[in-house]
């Protein structure tokens, strides 16, 4: 049978990418075909290119006050098997956050706290019955949903960027999940200078894993971004995850699946912002556990931009003449006034 030590670590895989990301009311499953049906006609679809001589230079262009709002909806599905024993896990997470920028620096660098605001989750493991938890519906959340509902209304964690992307400093409130094929990062970094249609770039991320031994190891990856396409002042890009550390054991390979995806993502170049990102993972791992050890890793993630609040100067309002006490009636002096609601953070359970 599949100890109580396996069905934990694959549990980890499943919840550990849904940190990272439609209304939930049903059983997950894997991935169906006409899903992947999709998919593939979404990348297809952005790999036709238009060719011209167009360059454009990629920057977030956010400002102190700003607040942007991503909905993620990510599925996620591990299935196991040792010889004659099987198991699956599957969840079902929608997430939605918030990036509220506190300070732009003399240096054009870019401070911002991310915070979750809600989350809708639902998961299976193996015969068991599925789990569900809405944080806008639920006061308590099952034992395997704490580590969401500890996060909500909470800063999550604080980075801070370059205007091109590049993380000059990072701190994590909880303990932190790494975005599959993408580093640790919620943003991509892009080429210093204006790029044309079909240029490619590279960006390294290295992750740890111990192999069969027990030894930690260090294993170098790839992410390959290549502007495909510009419509309608959208920067159309795609990206793949390689790994670049030769002979790694399945061992590790079952340990850094996660990080390897592939996918597309929309940028809006005016407003310097990020408008959608779609990732898929599928792998497989035969014998990291033993030679009848099976793996199957699937996953899908989106990202979408669901609002985009730009802080505007505001005018100064003109001053306006006291009314006399004793004009005002007394039918308005018992009316009350606005009342304005703040909503405070979560207290922990």
């Amino acid at each position: 049978m599949v100890n109580t030590l396996q069905k934990t670590f694959f549990l980890f895989l499943a919840l550990a990418a849904s940190f990272a990301s439609p209304a939930l009311g049903q059983q997950t499953d894997a991935p169906k075909k006409s899903q992947d049906a999709v998919f593939e006609n979404q990348i297809a679809k952005v790999t036709k290119r238009k060719v011209g001589d167009q360059k454009v230079l990629l920057t977030y262009k956010f400002k102190k006050g700003d607040v942007i709002r991503l909905q993620h909806d990510h599925r996620t599905v591990v299935e196991t098997r040792f010889a004659q024993d099987s198991d699956k896990t599957s969840t079902r997470a929608r997430p939605d956050y918030q990036w509220t920028v506190k300070n732009i620096d003399s240096l054009g660098n870019i401070r911002f706290d991310i915070e979750m605001q809600r989350i809708k989750i639902l998961e299976q493991q193996g015969e068991d019955e599925p789990v569900f938890y809405d944080s806008d519906k639920h006061k308590k959340a099952p034992d395997t949903c704490l580590p969401y509902q500890e996060r909500i209304g909470r800063v999550c964690s604080t980075y801070t960027i370059s205007p091109d992307g590049r993380v000059v400093a990072s701190k994590s409130h909880y303990r932190q999940v790494k975005l599959g094929g993408v580093g640790n990062n919620p943003v991509i970094a892009f080429p210093k200078k204006p790029i044309a249609i079909g240029h490619k770039w590279d960006v390294s991320s290295d992750v740890r894993a111990k192999d069969e031994y027990g030894s930690m190891q260090q294993v170098k990856l790839r992410i390959r971004y290549v502007l495909e396409k510009i419509v309608d002042g959208k920067a159309h890009i795609t990206f793949t995850t390689d790994n670049l550390t030769p002979q790694i054991g399945e061992t590790v390979r079952a340990q850094i699946v996660t990080h390897l995806t592939r996918g597309f993502l929309v940028f809006d170049i005016a407003k310097g912002t990020l408008t959608h990102r779609e990732s898929r993972w599928d792998e497989r791992v035969i014998g990291y556990q033993g030679p009848e050890s099976y793996m199957h890793y699937a996953a899908l993630r989106s990202e979408t931009l669901v609002q985009d609040k730009k802080v505007a100067a505001t005018p100064k309002a003109a001053a306006k003449p006291k009314k006399p006490v004793a004009k005002v009636a007394a039918k308005q002096r018992k009316t009350p006034g606005q009342t304005h609601t703040l909503l405070k953070p979560l207290k922990k359970q």
